[in-house]
């Protein structure tokens, strides 16, 4: 039921513990898996997906630490949330749709939230859509969601890696063809943030569910996923961003000047992981 903030310019990670002390009589226990926000730069909600309820929570989280609306998701049954992100498109009339990764054999539902109206304190949503990326997935879980300038970045949990697979988001706010497809050495993944900076590249952050620390990466179209260039091997000197296909030193991640983020996990340390393993050829279905 902990919120944890990651500053990656100092390292610090601050918790925020307001939902359990304020709303566990309300809600009981906040398995919380999913968080999203609609605008990164302005915004002081937050929007939590719980495993153990089909709600979404709307959550001041800078000024009040209050939970101001309720989102029920129908549809969605018991399975609960595994991921969460905020896809703008002109196409909705709330400025964009909700990607919540089920454990439902590796689906995605697509909601509108009705974040316009005045509804009350608790609404309904509208499922516009459900989506199974990776066909013949079997059980395994959407461990991440994250949207970025233009594309939905999905990650499959595959225990000791994880599958991540790239799509555009079309103009009416839905999913377009697989671009692209990687698997990254990190175990028990069980997040993903993800931001465009210059040049055509992202970075990718990924949480653990296994090992207290944030994983960093850069990545581009063609090239994929290389350590991010802040990663130090040993906390001692630079570490080169390795090919797609080679291994690398764990190390301290240093962000000095990136500015803070925002990243949901149970983090109490940085740090890089081994490279990724390469692209993928082909995708069942």
């Amino acid at each position: 039921g902990s919120l944890l903030f990651v500053d990656l310019e100092d390292f610090t990670v601050r918790e925020d513990k307001a939902l359990n002390d304020k709303y566990r009589d309300a809600y009981g226990w906040f398995d919380l898996e999913g968080i999203t926000m609609t605008n990164y730069e302005k915004s002081t909600y937050l929007y939590l997906g719980m495993e153990n309820m089909a709600v979404v929570l709307e959550y001041d989280w800078r000024d009040t630490q209050r939970i101001y609306r309720r989102f029920d998701l129908p549809g969605l049954g018991n399975e609960g949330i595994q991921s969460l992100t905020w896809v703008p498109t002109e196409a909705s009339t709330h400025q964009g749709y909700f990607y919540m990764g089920s454990r439902a054999k590796g689906s995605i539902f697509i909601y509108e939230l009705p974040l316009l109206d005045s509804a009350g304190p608790e609404a309904q949503a509208t499922l516009r859509d459900r989506w199974t990326p990776l066909e013949g997935g079997g059980d395994r879980n959407i461990a991440g969601l994250a949207y970025s300038a233009g594309y939905i970045f999905v990650s499959y949990d595959d225990v000791n890696s994880n599958h991540v697979l790239i799509y555009p988001i079309l103009a009416n706010g839905l999913y377009g063809e697989l671009a692209e497809q990687y698997q990254v050495d990190v175990v028990d993944s069980q997040g993903i943030a993800v931001r465009l900076r210059a040049n055509n590249t992202w970075e990718v952050y990924f949480t653990s569910d296994s090992q207290a620390a944030v994983f960093a990466y850069t990545f581009q179209f063609v090239t994929g996923f290389e350590l991010h260039g802040h990663c130090n091997a040993d906390g001692i000197s630079a570490l080169a961003p390795p090919g797609p296909h080679s291994a690398a030193v764990p190390g301290r991640f240093s962000a000095a000047g990136l500015g803070p983020f925002v990243v949901a996990a149970l983090a109490a340390m940085l740090g890089c992981a081994a490279s990724a393993r390469g692209k993928w050829d082909t995708i069942a279905g």
